[in-house]
């Protein structure tokens, strides 16, 4: 049975990170890979999340250029990564991937012929007045930075063909419910 690459995609505050720690808990199975990003850590605790690889925008076009990435995206101005050989690897070993990614990222997988199947789930806020109200409530990103992931959101809802599954986060709990179904079910086929 072929491995199963599972990449979470939405606009920033809608829930991924929340949503994808819970359900990696309920499915310690699951590989979790991190992106690689040129962007700057936004607080000390997320340089050791692991969500992340840190590194300048110029070793990332560097790494562009030798076919490192899976997939990869510009969003809000900065680089995001999927190391290609990491993923590759896992699936190969007989593992579960499970990762976010951005849009464009999601379709320049579409493309691509992996030595797993690519299952996408696009996790929506209920409304982009809650969106707004949570990136407020973050606070991680300046009234500039905040626009501009919000108008990135209408062109995120134009891409909703990319996806097998979507997600509304009204709330977390039975979003996790609803993603652990997901999870289980194409595991079952």
């Amino acid at each position: 049975m072929a491995q199963i690459f599972f990449v979470i995609c939405g606009p920033s505050g809608a829930g991924k990170t929340t949503l994808l720690t819970r359900v990696r808990k309920r499915f310690p199975d699951l590989v979790y890979v991190p992106s690689y990003t040129s962007r700057p850590p936004r607080s000390p605790q997320e340089l050791t999340s692991g969500r992340y690889r840190f590194i300048s925008r110029e070793e990332f076009e560097r790494r562009i250029r030798r076919n490192e990435f899976l997939e990869y995206a510009i969003y809000a101005e900065h680089y995001y990564g999927t190391p290609r050989s990491e993923v590759y690897t896992l699936l190969a070993a007989g593992h579960d991937v499970i990762k976010e990614a951005e849009v464009q990222g999601v379709r320049q997988l579409r493309r691509r012929r992996l030595p797993g199947r690519l299952v996408a789930i696009f996790i929506l806020p209920p409304s982009l007045e809650e969106l707004e109200h949570r990136l407020d409530r973050r606070g991680t990103e300046s009234v500039v930075a905040r626009r501009r992931r919000l108008a990135a959101v209408l062109d995120e809802l134009s891409a909703l063909d990319l996806f097998d599954y979507m997600v509304i986060n009204r709330r977390v709990t039975e979003s996790v419910t609803r993603l652990c179904a997901i999870i289980r079910a194409e595991r079952s086929l």
